[in-house]
């Protein structure tokens, strides 16, 4: 696995740059600007691509009857997925967004019917974020809510999303992450960058498939309805 000083020494050097002594107090001309890239570019990998472990997290909500609970201060961002937040006792079902505030007030106020579960994420980055369900889950219940973590780096057994340590190593495939810092320098140099954009977003576009491995072909048939996605009410009064 690389060090991100690695991973910058062969940016740098592809820029016509050399290498700092220490990226960690290089802050001036190119240093800074590369720096700089290298947040834009990860910032962007993240948002872009539901990567698998160590960048893709499940977290385990136990329910305690309560409405909202607050995600881990990891936290950036549910997977894109129909499943990523997903009720694993009782009726196994995936639970459904909410992603309106209309909407939300209106389930509280009139409530739905069938058995359903309804989610909605609140928050920001600064004071953290939450999820609220409807119904609350009761104490037995457990959600498991799949998300990507801002934490793209390792320091020693300890992942964080600050590059403060030389000896920092990268969770993000290296090579995506240099492509990225190498076409942001060139358009900032005002040099041809359409190339090595293009060239980017192609590879990008090839790990995102292979993280998440999903491979389907429709000829137009009906998708199959498993049993979990079967509503089924979570209690059945006996008459």
């Amino acid at each position: 696995m690389a060090t991100v000083a690695e991973v910058m020494d062969d940016v740098a050097l592809e820029c016509s740059t050399t290498p700092p002594t220490s990226w960690i107090t290089a802050n001036s001309g190119s240093y800074s600007e590369l720096k700089l890239f290298l947040r834009q570019t990860v910032e962007e990998l993240l948002d872009r691509v539901d990567w698998a472990n160590p960048l893709c997290i499940d977290y385990v909500i136990t329910g305690t009857g309560d409405e909202t609970y607050a995600m881990p201060s990891d936290f950036k961002r549910l997977t894109r997925d129909p499943m990523a937040v997903l009720e694993t006792t009782n009726t196994r079902r995936p639970v459904r967004p909410v992603t309106t505030n209309g909407a939300w007030t209106n389930l509280e106020t009139l409530g739905a019917s069938g058995s359903e579960r309804y989610y909605r994420l609140s928050g920001d980055e600064q004071a953290g974020y939450s999820l609220s369900f409807f119904q609350p889950p009761i104490a037995g219940v457990s959600i498991t809510a799949s998300y990507i973590t801002k934490n793209w780096l390792k320091i020693g057994s300890t992942a964080g999303a600050v590059w403060s340590d030389v000896a920092a190593t990268l969770l993000l495939p290296r090579k995506i992450v240099e492509m990225g810092i190498i076409w942001r320098f060139r358009r900032r140099k005002g040099f041809d960058y359409t190339d090595r954009k293009s060239e980017y977003e192609a590879n990008l576009m090839r790990l995102a498939n292979e993280a998440r491995q999903i491979r389907t072909i429709s000829f137009g048939d009906r998708p199959t309805m498993r049993p979990f996605e079967i509503p089924v009410p979570d209690y059945i009064t006996v008459a």
